[in-house]
């Protein structure tokens, strides 16, 4: 039998928005798989749960992680629907159970003869026209199309990606038809989810104020916050004085500064999302210190990010383009027009990487970011020569800003404070060929090629599904479903009052999408494994650091993601590279290996282990690093309760039962009497574990 349910509006599904908390559940629906039959199964009922586990209802049933609460009686909590359960009628029926919230399709069903009708299962908080209350988190059901072979089989789930993947399985797609209560745990839980996306980690008081406030109120909090400003740092010339050695030489010509200063800004400062989003965005707009090491350059350029995180995607893309800094990674400053009697042409470089790496990316994309296809069904290019050497030309006749007290030249020396200067007697003012045929017209002034080709760049489709996936790669997940791309891109192209490009809206529908909020994920290809930098500052944050910056940025180069130093324009890793051996995209995997993973597991243990790593004496004002497991002390005389506190703030709530088995009988045996050393042998087997360098 196919039962059809409206799917409702995804913006209203968002659960716990308002941080409101309904009854706690009193029961939990648990799914169950078969891989024999390819059937799924859900009871509340632990006496069945137990037959079920021991073979009672036949081999090859398994826990397939997917639960949510349900209440046992209808006087539980108020407003409460029964939720009818029914199982295929022996001989007539398929060999399956069905549930329903639905008071008329209760009735409806039991009428159909291939049903047998079993009685009230549980009770779930009612749907008001498809939309779940706050406090409730949406069941989507999906239907296996069974019927025409009597296998009618039903899906139901709290986890949005695993109902949107269904229909890849031959489910159809039915809906939200019930409202699983969440408990204390599940809103837990997403709250720490939330700070693993949103910022450089979870901290306990950052866990509770999400929990007060809800996902909107923190949101709103962290997009009001000014922006962290890094200290301007003085100007230096292109080659160090004679007498500039030794501390002279690693403060202004390498970005030691630069780096200390952003561990310490990620591990304090209170503006996380911006500080996240912009780290984002250096890692899609690259540079790197490999090619400009001069401290103050690369502060200017990081400092633009941050302020634009929130900003609007042409502005963005535009101060990028003019930024010195840019412009002396990828060779636009003194970028002179054609030289007919010399021979020369434009450097094709920016032109190439703001198209390739910046904006729109090589292949035509649908708006759910899957590629477009000709005819023959290969790729369809989004350029080709010709216009990147339409856009080399707009590219023509930019210089760096004069140095002050110096006279303006024709090509300025390098100068990284303020934007790049435009120079008529070296631009192109003829006709170019941009993006989908467009034409910059000839006799332009250099402001105005200049805003007529971002404007080219900006408008293409392409650009919202591209810098879309690679935000929630960034931020959620690194192989997010064409859906969740499409639903970005939307809001990407029209924020809701017609404006297009405007990122923090683009941030807001990243974070709040059903597919990165919910009560319990358990697709298995959802998440992302924590790149480098995260990983040691949620260990930071985790633990309540005192930090000058110095050792968390030594391990960075030690895990191969040295701060501000990417090795190419093409990022530390690739956004779109493979875990091995599987068809899954892993970006961060890139430069995870033997060798990485073990540089993970010993600095966590320096880290956690040293009663306090020293500061650099050479180095004015360092004070080293140092963690406070004062927290996870205060219970560790109980390794259950410790193993717990871990799973509730580092794990959101994943840690499986064999894995809290595994923390309590290593913790035990630790004296009770160090409760140190308890607390940090359980955070390392936590910090170094598969289940928490890969954020679900």
């Amino acid at each position: 039998m196919k039962i059809f349910r409206a799917i409702a509006s995804i913006a209203a599904l968002l659960w716990c928005a308002s941080g409101v908390h309904a009854a706690e559940p009193t029961a939990l629906a648990v799914e169950y798989y078969n891989t024999q039959l390819n059937h799924y199964f859900l009871t509340a009922d632990a006496a069945e749960m137990r037959s079920v586990e021991t073979g009672g209802a036949g081999q090859g049933w398994v826990r397939t992680g997917g639960q949510f609460g349900v209440f046992a009686h209808a006087g539980d909590a108020a407003g409460l629907s029964p939720v009818c359960r029914f199982y295929g009628r022996p001989g007539v029926g398929p060999n399956s159970h069905f549930y329903t919230a639905n008071v008329g399709e209760c009735e409806l069903v039991k009428k159909d003869n291939g049903w047998f009708y079993e009685g009230i299962a549980f009770y779930v908080a009612e749907v008001a026209n498809g939309v779940c209350a706050p406090g409730t988190t949406p069941v989507y059901r999906s239907y296996n199309n069974g019927s025409a072979r009597n296998d009618s089989n039903h899906r139901f789930t709290v986890d949005y990606t695993v109902f949107s993947k269904s229909n890849s399985f031959g489910y159809s797609q039915e809906g939200v038809v019930m409202c699983a209560a969440l408990s204390s745990a599940d809103v837990a839980a997403d709250a720490v989810r939330l700070l693993r996306q949103a910022t450089f980690g979870p901290t306990e008081g950052d866990t509770q104020n999400v929990i007060l406030k809800g996902v909107d109120a923190w949101l709103n909090e962290q997009f009001s916050l000014p922006a962290t400003q890094y200290p301007v740092y003085p100007w230096v010339p292109a080659l160090p004085p004679d007498y500039c050695v030794d501390s002279c030489l690693r403060e202004h010509y390498t970005l030691y500064l630069l780096q200390a200063q952003f561990f310490r800004n990620a591990v304090y400062q209170p503006d996380q999302l911006r500080q996240r989003v912009a780290f984002a965005l250096s890692q899609i707009m690259v540079t790197s210190g490999i090619d400009n090491s001069r401290n103050y350059a690369a502060r200017n350029y990081q400092q633009l990010l941050m302020d634009r995180a929130f900003g609007n995607f042409y502005d963005l893309l535009l101060a990028v383009t003019l930024s010195p800094v840019m412009g002396d990674y990828l060779d636009m400053a003194n970028n002179n027009k054609a030289g007919v009697v010399a021979g020369t042409e434009p450097n094709e470089n920016y032109a190439r990487e703001v198209l390739q790496l910046f904006s729109v990316g090589t292949w035509l994309l649908n708006s759910d970011g899957t590629r477009q296809l000709d005819a023959a069904g290969k790729p369809r290019s989004t350029y080709d020569i010709a216009e990147i050497k339409g856009f080399s030309r707009v590219f023509t006749g930019w210089t760096y800003p004069a140095i002050p007290g110096s006279a303006q030249r024709i090509n300025n020396p390098n100068e990284y404070r303020g934007e790049m200067v435009a120079v008529d007697v070296n631009h192109d003012f003829g006709s170019k060929l941009l993006l989908g045929g467009a034409v910059a017209p000839a006799g332009a002034t250099m402001s105005q090629d200049l805003a007529f080709a971002q404007r080219n760049i900006f408008e293409h489709p392409n650009v919202a599904p591209f810098i879309g996936t690679q935000l929630i790669q960034k931020l959620v997940t690194s192989q997010p479903t064409p859906g969740y791309v499409a639903r970005v891109s939307a809001v990407f192209n029209n924020n809701g009052v017609g404006q297009r490009g405007d990122l923090r809206a683009v941030v807001r529908a990243i974070l709040t999408d059903p597919e990165a909020r919910g009560a319990r994920k358990i697709d298995p290809a959802y998440g992302k494994l924590a790149e480098p930098v995260l990983h040691l500052t949620s260990l930071a944050r985790a633990f309540n650091a005192t930090t000058d910056g110095e050792y968390l940025r030594i391990s960075s180069y030690a895990l191969s993601q040295f701060v501000f130093y990417a090795p190419s324009v093409f990022n530390y890793y690739a956004f779109d590279h493979f875990v091995p051996r599987t068809q899954l995209l892993g970006p961060e995997f890139e430069i995870h290996n033997s060798a990485t993973a073990l540089a993970r597991a010993n600095h966590t243990t320096v880290l956690l282990f040293a009663n306090s790593i020293p500061p650099d004496p050479a180095v004015s004002g360092a004070f080293g690093t140092t963690l406070n497991l004062g927290p996870y002390q205060a219970v560790a005389s109980d390794p259950g309760a410790l193993a717990d506190r871990l799973d509730r703030y580092l794990l959101a709530g994943t840690m499986s039962a064999a894995m809290r088995n595994f923390i309590v009988d290593a913790v035990s045996t630790v004296p009770a009497s160090d409760a140190l050393g308890r607390a940090r042998a359980a955070a390392w087997l936590v910090m170094v574990s598969p289940q928490y360098q890969v954020q679900r």
